[in-house]
């Protein structure tokens, strides 16, 4: 159910839409309790469990480049607003370096945490004017164990296996041996 300008959704009063991603509609939202400009991301009922898997995701994660979550609906998840754009075009190896780099620190971090991305892409980053990158949209991540996980201190979180042979993630982005190519390369 798309939302307008002044409507509620929970405590949050919903400003504009942003866009709207492979599992609902994305909004600009003020949370009046912390004075502060949100992103709420309000799920399709199609996607719950997706959306369910994005928000343990994002939870676990505490890390500069990777978007923050604040709270939890029944069918949203209320996210820092990042304010910036997307990396455009071919860039100056510096400005690229600069960025990869802090994106790696982001999934360096993730996958300390046993979770896989899954849908890395320029759609998915976003630049600040300050110049931080952070990484969005966790809604494909894979959660595992942690790099070094034991059982004694392997994560808590647990999410369903992804159905055998399905392929996720956005095509011009994957890696070579994901998906469809890598049945091809056999």
């Amino acid at each position: 159910m798309p939302y307008s300008a002044g409507e509620k959704l929970g405590r949050y009063e919903i400003s504009a839409p942003i866009g709207r991603g492979g599992m609902g509609e994305v909004y600009r939202a003020h949370d009046p309790r912390l004075n502060r400009n949100v992103a709420i991301k309000v799920s399709d009922a199609q996607f719950s469990e997706r959306f369910t898997r994005e928000a343990h995701a994002i939870a676990a994660l505490n890390h500069t480049n990777i978007c923050q979550v604040y709270d939890v609906g029944p069918n949203y998840l209320v996210m820092e607003l990042i304010e910036g754009e997307a990396p455009q075009g071919p860039l100056p190896l510096a400005e690229a370096l600069r960025i990869a780099r802090q994106i790696a620190d982001a999934l360096e971090e993730a996958h300390e945490k046993g979770i896989t991305h899954r849908d890395l892409k320029p759609g998915n980053i976003k630049i600040k004017p300050d110049g931080t990158v952070k990484v969005l949209d966790f809604g494909l991540a894979k959660v595992g164990r942690a790099a070094g996980a034991t059982g004694e201190n392997s994560p808590t979180l647990t999410i369903g296996m992804t159905e055998a042979g399905m392929i996720l993630g956005t095509a011009a982005y994957m890696a070579p041996g994901a998906g469809a190519w890598q049945r091809e390369c056999r």
